[in-house]
């Protein structure tokens, strides 16, 4: 398959194209000339190439539409938003239980890494973890943790929900670690673009907007 389709199929599917989930295609894809192909495949589908990050070298490519005038694009962005709506709540909790359990106000950023065996150890060694990690559970996204057998099966549970989201990928075939995937980010983006221009700052919100931001009210 070439790069060009193989980019437009993954693009036109709704996924990312980042150095973390598509190191070879992202790496292919700061070529201008491949950049433009795409540009030029996705436009009579009334698509664009939309990317986050610095626009002369972007860390995620995806698929953004071209305008709204068709009924068909706007349902499709509606039920985008739905989309973003439902995985907001269970997605700040896992970055809430894993803030904590580093002891750092850090947040879930695209390329980070993701340790199995410090989060694990952390968790077996709080029960407020613990019982936040089972309360994902509650989410339909992670709703494999409900018939886990112990923590350390319900932590992998959840990792994996989230990377067969594609909001995780794993480090190497050989490691228990994942790493951040650039659809996180497209989330943080989304949640910064829905509370600038519809004003959703309100005190409820304050968790969704500080990890936007980039941290976490503990």
């Amino acid at each position: 398959m070439s790069r060009l389709r193989e980019c437009l199929e993954i693009l036109l599917r709704g996924g990312f194209i980042c150095p973390f989930s598509q190191p070879d295609l992202h790496q292919a894809m700061l070529d201008q000339d491949l950049a433009v192909r795409v540009e030029q495949g996705l436009l009579p589908l009334g698509r664009v190439l939309a990317c986050i990050g610095d626009e002369a070298a972007p860390d995620t490519f995806y698929a953004g539409y071209a305008s709204l005038d068709s009924p068909q694009d706007r349902q499709s962005v509606a039920s985008e938003l739905t989309w973003l709506r439902d995985q907001i709540k269970p997605l700040l909790d896992f970055i809430r239980l894993y803030s904590r359990a580093e002891g750092s106000d850090v947040y879930l950023a695209p390329g980070e890494e993701v340790s199995f065996s410090r989060l694990i150890e952390a968790i077996e060694a709080n029960t407020t973890y613990a019982e936040m990690l089972r309360d994902l559970a509650g989410h339909q996204i992670f709703r494999r943790i409900s018939s886990a057998r112990d923590n350390k099966d319900s932590l992998g549970r959840a990792l994996e929900a989230l990377t067969d989201e594609g909001f995780l990928v794993r480090a190497n075939t050989q490691s228990a670690n994942y790493v951040v995937t650039g659809k996180m980010g497209y989330v943080f983006m989304a949640l910064e673009w829905v509370a600038a221009y519809h004003e959703i700052a309100e005190p409820e919100n304050r968790h969704e907007l500080a990890a936007v931001q980039g941290g976490l009210e503990l």
